[in-house]
């Protein structure tokens, strides 16, 4: 691998770390949503139907259906608590990466160019 690789691998080190330490932080609160449905004796998994998902990404006005029982309701409401910082870090997140690769490979060809 030459230098410009090396330099995009650091580069975007930084942006693909914080989007996983944000998966990370989701996923713990799914898991804690998911508690406090079966504490109140619902069943509720959101990667049991991509329309779940769906709903909670780009519908969240629908994420919540009347036929939900209450444990159900309050652990989506805590999902839903979330949503719009979890997907702001993930852009973030991007963005740095992407940033961070472009600035690598520039650096890198800078050094190794000598200028």
């Amino acid at each position: 691998m030459d230098a410009g690789g090396y330099g995009f691998f650091l580069g975007i080190a930084p942006g693909v770390s914080y989007g996983l330490w944000n998966l990370m932080r989701v996923q713990q609160t799914v898991k804690r949503a998911e508690l406090i449905a079966r504490e109140s004796g619902e069943f509720f998994d959101i990667n049991s139907s991509s329309s779940i998902r769906f709903n909670y990404m780009f519908r969240p006005s629908q994420f919540i259906r009347p036929d939900d029982g209450d444990g159900t309701r309050r652990a989506k409401s805590l999902l839903l608590s979330i949503r719009k910082q979890a997907i702001r870090r993930h852009l973030t997140s991007a963005a740095l990466a992407f940033l961070g690769g472009v600035i690598g490979v520039l650096i890198a060809i800078g050094v190794t160019t000598g200028s």
